[in-house]
């Protein structure tokens, strides 16, 4: 396990090893943390970017994890060139190689066959590939039933990375009124933030746009949603709850169709036999690296990604905090760097443990006083950090609480109980 490190700008607060952030932190350092993040998460414009530490926390609590990246794909006599190549593209970025290596490395080679016009060997890298990306599918599919299933049936440990999950979202989407909307981005193909979406009641805006089939947008509105309240006229008011979302490696539920690219209803944890998961994901299913025949619908919903990704973090005042994402990607890397390069531009990255990829990445731009690191299993496994988050409770909610101290404070003082009053605050 990986010491735990606390470094807010160029101040690095004292953390010892240990667990649990109370024993991690003096109260002090706790209490200056606390404040720095609550200012971070209100910041002019905001981006929250997750990688699979975030799909691995939740699941380590609910007891139902996603599937490994380190999964083998089995190409015969071209596997050892595909493992070689893959690990060489993985030394460059300083991480070691995965699945998503491989599978690129087997998709540039089937076009090297295809080039050269044998069809045979294409056909064959390019079923290994089917195969890998089916087991990949199949294991995202099993994650999320797990956990819908589980909160279904109520688990207590269900329920418990479902509260995790809430907490964990909510203070980076209670944005103040008239500030810019979070920009949530997210690598993962699981569906696990829209998931997280809805359970808090937020209002998600990606490109898609369409009732029945949502078509990929390739226009940038800045769409928003607004409220007239009862009675005003003309004073449209800007909506609680909405986010913009990007996944930035594509989805489940994303296909091509006719040249278009469209989302699917494809159920949270559906079963791998539903009619909207493909027997050739190769053909159809738009997740990073993609093996469509046509490089244009290839680039084109990635392209508009990242366009996305460098408009909301490379301007002034802007803030872009990483969770469970590993540095291990040279194009998210190049837009980061980017940012770096403004100086009003702020890093937070939270992560479990070391990562490779982050000391690769510092080789270039990474001033002290523009970042802020957060890592170790004590200080950022999600139970620990959501302690440290702020509560962004609505004044309504505080006004309610603080009628119901009051009134139950005279309540006891009438009957001469003089105990501590059940609700109160302190």
């Amino acid at each position: 396990m990986s010491a735990n490190v606390v470094r807010l700008g160029s101040d690095k607060l004292v953390a010892v090893d240990g667990d649990k952030i109370d024993d991690v932190l003096d109260l002090p350092a706790r209490r200056k943390l606390e404040s720095w993040l609550a200012a971070i998460l209100q910041s002019e414009h905001l981006a929250l970017l997750t990688g699979n530490g975030l799909s691995l926390g939740v699941g380590d609590v609910a007891g139902a994890l996603p599937p490994v990246m380190n999964q083998p794909l089995n190409a015969g006599a071209e596997t050892p060139a595909i493992q070689m190549h893959a690990k060489k593209t993985a030394d460059d970025l300083g991480r070691a190689a995965n699945i998503e290596d491989e599978i690129r490395s087997a998709l540039a080679l089937a076009e090297g066959y295809d080039v050269l016009g044998d069809v045979g060997k294409r056909d064959a890298v390019l079923a290994a590939v089917d195969s890998v990306l089916k087991s990949l599918i199949s294991g995202v599919l099993e994650f999320e039933r797990g956990l819908r299933d589980g909160i279904s049936s109520r688990e207590p440990k269900a329920l418990a990375a479902q509260q995790l999950l809430q907490r964990f979202l909510l203070p980076f989407a209670s944005r103040a009124v008239g500030r810019d909307r979070l920009n949530l981005f997210t690598t993962n193909y699981d569906r696990l933030l829209e998931f997280a979406g809805d359970l808090l009641g937020l209002r998600l805006l990606d490109r898609f746009v369409g009732s029945i089939e949502p078509v990929f947008n390739a226009s940038r509105l800045d769409i928003d949603m607004h409220y007239s309240p009862p009675g005003i006229r003309g004073e449209p008011r800007y909506l609680e709850g909405v986010v913009r979302i990007g996944k930035l490696h594509g989805s489940l539920e994303w296909r091509t169709r006719n040249k278009k690219i469209v989302k699917t209803a494809l159920p949270f944890g559906a079963e791998e036999n539903h009619p909207a998961v493909p027997e050739k994901p190769t053909e159809s299913v738009i997740i990073y690296p993609n093996p469509a025949k046509d490089v244009e619908t290839l680039s084109y919903p990635y392209a508009e990604m990242f366009r996305d990704f460098a408009a909301s973090i490379c301007r002034p005042n802007a803030v872009l905090v990483t969770y469970g994402y590993g540095f291990g990607d040279g194009h998210i890397n190049r837009v980061i760097a980017d940012m770096l390069t403004i100086p009003s531009t702020h890093l937070v990255v939270i992560s479990y443990g070391e990562l490779k990829g982050l000391e690769t990445f510092k080789m270039n731009h990474y001033p002290p006083s523009q970042t802020t690191e957060l890592i170790g299993a004590g200080i950022a496994s999600l139970d620990n950090l959501v302690e440290v988050l702020p509560s962004l409770p609505s004044l309504t909610l505080l006004d309610r609480q603080i009628q119901h101290a009051d009134a139950v404070g005279r309540l006891r003082s009438a009957t001469g109980d003089t105990g501590p009053a059940i609700g109160a605050l302190s």
